[in-house]
């Protein structure tokens, strides 16, 4: 699989601003969880579509209810730099296996 660049270094200013988007829509794949990886998956491809590239996030190992108002801490790391920035993903718009995701990025590197 050929490893995506992370966000070209106009587009990594717009990242410690508090970036938060909205407007995705995923579909889980069974039942009222899904792994973290899912959240990660959705999360990134909710930042790619803001920024144009996607940047690599971990969301950790867990199981994540699907819960409106549901909150994942995730690291979002710059590949081009090794920095790590806190991230927070919120689950909203739970209608069965189906939800959204709202990304929040810290302002600053850990």
């Amino acid at each position: 699989m050929p490893r995506r660049r992370f966000l070209p270094s106009v587009a990594i200013a717009l990242l410690p601003m508090g970036l938060l988007l909205t407007g995705c829509s995923f579909s889980a794949s069974a039942g009222l969880t899904v792994p973290a990886s899912d959240i990660a998956d959705a999360a990134a491809g909710a930042l790619e579509e803001q920024v144009g590239t996607r940047p690599d996030l971990d969301c950790g190992d867990e199981r994540v209810k699907l819960i409106d108002e549901t909150t994942v801490d995730c690291t979002l790391t710059d590949p081009s730099s090794g920095s790590e920035y806190d991230a927070v993903v919120t689950i909203s718009d739970v209608e069965g296996t189906k939800y959204h995701v709202a990304v929040q990025v810290a302002d600053t590197a850990n």
